[in-house]
């Protein structure tokens, strides 16, 4: 899998005022009302031909890509907006890991297509070709490896944090003696989990990219039109309010 671990990694810290929850809702409604549907025109019309199809594939990938760029600049900037999301309502965060989406969507959603035996994926998923089940096979693999390894680093930033300073800041009970360390240990945390947010983040961006290197134009199109639509259903207001309305209090 194209993707490596980088702990050394920065981006420019460029300043901004606007919220990345009110970046995110001009971008789903982008991919809702515009590059969604005109996906769906060239994959129905029987007069489209496959370079325009290919033309907004690209278009929809290159729109994802330009989200996780997005997230990166936003974690640089105020990481806490990312990780602990109140923007994000109640049937997406059930989903959520490390800032966003978990990456085995990705590869479950493409499975899915692989292993579906009522053909409802189409011709272009009928008997998929050895090398490119060997290819998830991959990617598959490369998941299993990177997702325990980038939570192991999260619990460690976290648990540095606590051994660093939790004991002394009780034992100071918050005395100004005291607020120097805790805001240094503080910025150093969230510099290491700013670093573990960007590799997660760079992971789900290289899946994205594998997929899109792996399958045939036809292909392509299928999945990221799943994609979409399983991102946009999230805001449905009438399927949210009716997952309000179905909640079960914990017990």
């Amino acid at each position: 899998m194209a993707w490596r671990n980088t702990s050394t990694a920065r981006i420019g810290r460029r300043k901004s005022s606007r919220l990345f929850k009110d970046y995110y809702a001009e971008w789903i409604e982008t991919l809702k009302n515009t590059l969604l549907p005109l996906l769906r025109h060239s994959m129905s019309s029987s007069s489209s031909s496959s370079s325009l199809l290919s033309t907004h594939v690209e278009m929809l990938h290159h729109h994802f890509q330009s989200y996780y760029e997005a997230l990166d600049l936003a974690a640089s900037q105020d990481l806490s907006q990312l990780l602990y999301p109140d923007w994000r309502n109640s049937l997406e965060k059930p989903f959520l890991w490390l800032g966003d989406f978990h990456p085995n969507l990705f590869t479950n959603l493409l499975r899915s297509f692989l292993d579906d035996d009522s053909n409802n994926g189409g011709l272009a998923w009928k008997n998929p070709s050895k090398p490119l089940l060997n290819r998830v096979e991959q990617i598959e693999c490369g998941l299993r490896l990177m997702v325990p390894a980038l939570v192991a680093r999260s619990r460690a930033a976290q648990a540095g944090f606590i051994d660093r300073v939790a004991v002394d800041w009780v034992r100071c009970q918050g005395r100004k003696e005291a607020t120097k360390d805790f805001c240094g240990a503080v910025m150093a945390q969230m510099e290491e989990l700013m670093i573990v947010f960007m590799d997660a983040n760079r992971l789900r961006r290289s899946i994205l990219t594998e997929i899109m290197g792996a399958t045939d134009v036809y292909q392509a199109a299928l999945y990221l039109q799943a994609f979409a639509q399983f991102l946009v259903g999230f805001r449905d207001a009438e399927l949210l309010s009716e997952f309000e309305r179905c909640k079960l209090p914990l017990s």
